[in-house]
């Protein structure tokens, strides 16, 4: 029949991305469980074979002019490597401390906001220049190298994220367990991560451009990505000036000891 297409042609491509997708979560797995006993040797390749697992795939979608995919990929992977993370530090804090770039110097700053209400977690002044900067470095990695060296700086700011959070579930109150799970990643966190990864597509495709053709483009879809980045990340720094102190402090102070 004219114009029919089978059922597994009309699939395939769907089929395709859910089989990549499986593919970078595994990889990002195993990389991590890899990574974690390599990096008593060297902190660094706990990272470095992080990235070596999802940067082939980010690039050639980026490449490709795939950036929503791109995206989802770089999404998938940041869930597949923070799961074996926190499980290492929520299980064995000593072994893990060892093997994370700036774990314990993370928690310490972590915990003390939460004893106390003071730091730059919840403090706009302590934080805003600090963060203006990170940003301001990320953006700077990551056109500069294509992405590779954002997504490195990205794997370590989760790192030491999720160190945290596998210390602070084993620091939860009998009975509290869920409720520092659901505490433990802020709302103004998992935004800031999901608008580092749209902006780090839009950069690396816009240096994949400029790498190849010798001139700025920005297409469509990578100045959307840049104005769904500034969005979210103009909002973390909302949320966390108002709500750290307001709402995860006290409650995450009333349910861990």
């Amino acid at each position: 029949m004219a114009g029919f297409k089978p059922f597994s042609e009309k699939t395939a491509p769907r089929a395709r991305l859910l089989e990549e997708v499986v593919t970078v979560a595994s990889l990002g797995a195993v990389a991590t469980y890899l990574g974690l006993e390599l990096a008593a040797v060297n902190q660094l390749l706990l990272p470095a074979l992080q990235v070596a697992a999802v940067y082939p795939f980010f690039f050639r979608h980026v490449r490709g002019g795939r950036l929503w995919v791109a995206a989802l990929t770089v999404l998938v992977w940041a869930v597949s490597v923070s799961l074996p993370v926190i499980a290492a530090s929520y299980n064995s804090r000593g072994w893990a401390s060892a093997r994370v770039i700036n774990g314990e110097s993370y928690v310490k700053e972590m915990f003390e906001w939460i004893a106390t209400g003071r730091g730059a977690e919840g403090d706009i002044s302590l934080f805003l220049i600090p963060k203006l900067r990170e940003v301001a470095l990320f953006a700077a990695a990551t056109a500069a190298s294509a992405g590779l060296l954002g997504l490195l700086m990205g794997a370590i700011l989760l790192n030491y994220m999720n160190y945290y959070v596998g210390v602070l579930l084993a620091h939860a109150k009998p009975g509290y367990l869920l409720q520092v799970a659901l505490l433990s990643w802020q709302v103004y966190a998992v935004l800031r991560v999901v608008g580092y990864v749209f902006l780090g597509v839009a950069l690396s495709r816009i240096a994949v451009l400029v790498f190849s053709q010798r001139r700025l483009v920005v297409e469509d879809e990578a100045r959307r990505l840049l104005l769904y980045a500034l969005v979210l990340i103009a909002l973390d720094f909302v949320l966390k000036a108002t709500v750290a102190n307001s709402v995860y402090q006290p409650l995450l102070k009333e349910f861990t000891g």
